[in-house]
């Protein structure tokens, strides 16, 4: 507890440090002056001037953001009760003048804690995005460390797949604050019949996962609750504990790099758009398991691992991940009639990894579209509904928390009060073919200027054997302050 105290007090002080190191630099007055004769200028007004321009080009902004979230119920003597999370975030814009040409970056330090018995805590300072934009009348160009959304619809778009994402904390933050930003080039093409976008990304990102540890790993508490179980042998214990997770990333060549193009085009108000990305998967893929003989009932919780492990063969290994290839064609469209809003997505994947009862994966071909219409009424209503369907081919039984066919509804219900001050807000996802759901409401207070006050639920609910149900100990209510400046 003294230690993420500790580091919460240093990410303040580092933020206070940046702005005022922000409102200092650059420094005007350490700039040479190159006097040209023919100037009629005095070298105090050519100052002066220069000084004008580029706080003008420079556009500086930022925010910091607390929040602590308590869990509902305490189910297991294992779980986290407390989670603590921290970020501020500094940008800064500098436009060339006359043209839409700028450099853009942005620096983040983030706190991740949770806790208070055997706690877990993340902390990372470092650059955040960091590009250059140059462009001109048919073309633009953006190089450098960025985030990029492909597709149209919310939260679930199987079409987005340029960015790896932050899951520590599961689909809790919001799909656009999940995105982490990757080193890629992207070059535009425009014409009057379409739009041509190509993208490479030299270096592999995974997505951020915790294995062991926490109330939203892979493997959950197993390490402890192994520890505490009554069902295993001291040696079978031991054995347990000494268990890592040893993963082969693909070496951060050019040669490894990802790549993609797309196509838009508008045709009679419908946006349109097709999609082809070669990638590596930005979800590990489980090669090998250290204990054999292991077949789960149906999910992969700390639980139900620690019963079935009764029986099973131990080997002198480690868990073995790996990244696979894949090949993904993506196909997206919009358009807005009156006060409705139709947008979707579909994409097919030549593979996918998908975690199997044994604790190894298999990949499968897999077909994923999204069929979605949102509507901005009167009296500051709106309303985002959207349906899923994701379907597995050669789908085998063995494979955990999917079925053949998985269909779904998501999306948001949101109402503006006293002018805008006040909002509430409804996350919603229903999986229609069995017991599960994630609900998300929230009370967002814009009252104080630059303020966003939010207090809500992440509520999980279902069968152990479904994705949602995985985390059905892990409902909380949360209170999160972001600032503005």
């Amino acid at each position: 507890m003294v230690t993420h105290m500790r580091v919460f007090f240093i990410t303040i002080l580092s933020a206070c440090i940046i702005l005022f190191s922000a409102s200092t630099a650059p420094c005007i007055d350490d700039i040479i002056i190159i006097i040209d004769p023919t100037l009629e200028e005095t070298p105090q007004e050519f100052k002066q001037e220069k000084s004008k321009s580029l706080k003008d080009n420079i556009n500086i902004r930022g925010f910091i953001q607390a929040k602590g979230a308590v869990d509902t119920n305490n189910d297991s003597a294992n779980e986290h009760d407390y989670t603590f999370y921290n970020n501020a975030r500094l940008e800064a814009k500098w436009t060339f003048e006359g043209s839409r040409n700028h450099i853009f970056a942005s620096i983040d330090s983030e706190y991740l804690w949770f806790g208070p018995y055997n706690d877990e805590e993340d902390y990372d300072f470092d650059l955040f995005e960091g590009y250059i934009f140059w462009s001109t009348n048919s073309i633009d160009l953006t190089v450098g460390k960025q985030i990029i959304r492909w597709g149209k619809t919310d939260q679930i778009s199987p079409v987005d797949n340029l960015n790896p994402q932050d899951l520590r904390e599961f689909i809790i933050p919001d799909f656009e604050d999940r995105k982490i930003p990757n080193w890629m080039v992207r070059g535009r093409l425009f014409s009057d019949f379409l739009t041509l976008e190509g993208v490479y990304i030299p270096f592999f990102e995974p997505s951020r996962i915790d294995y062991f540890g926490t109330d939203w790993a892979v493997y959950q508490h197993l390490k402890e609750d192994v520890q505490d179980s009554d069902l295993l042998t001291p040696a079978f214990k031991e054995y347990v504990k000494g268990r890592y997770v040893n993963e082969d990333t693909p070496p951060k060549t050019f040669e490894n790099g990802d790549w993609g193009i797309r196509l838009l085009r508008t045709i009679s108000d419908w946006d349109l758009g097709l999609s082809y990305l070669y990638s590596w998967e930005d979800l590990p893929y489980y090669k090998s398991f250290p204990i054999k003989n292991l077949t789960l009932n149906g999910s992969a919780s700390s639980d139900s691992l620690v019963r079935a492990l009764a029986g099973t063969t131990k080997l002198d290994e480690e868990i073995e991940v790996e990244y696979r290839r894949q090949h993904i064609a993506g196909f997206e469209f919009e358009t807005i009639v009156k006060d409705f809003g139709f947008r979707g997505e579909a994409a097919y994947f030549d593979r996918q990894s998908f975690l199997t009862n044994n604790l190894t994966s298999t990949r499968k071909i897999v077909y994923h579209y999204v069929l979605g219409v949102d509507y901005s009424g009167e009296n500051d209503w709106y309303a985002n509904i959207q349906f899923s369907h994701q379907i597995i081919k050669n789908y085998d039984s063995t494979i955990l928390y999917f079925n053949r066919n998985n269909p779904s509804l998501n999306g948001e219900i949101s109402k503006e009060f006293r002018e805008g001050y006040f909002e509430a807000e409804l996350k919603y996802n229903f999986a229609l073919n069995e017991n599960s759901f994630y609900l998300s409401p929230r009370i967002i207070c814009s009252y104080v200027p630059n303020l966003d006050i939010t207090l809500g639920l992440n509520i999980f609910e279902g069968d152990p054997d479904t994705l949602m149900g995985l985390y059905d100990a892990n409902d909380q209510v949360y209170i999160d302050f972001k600032y503005h400046f």
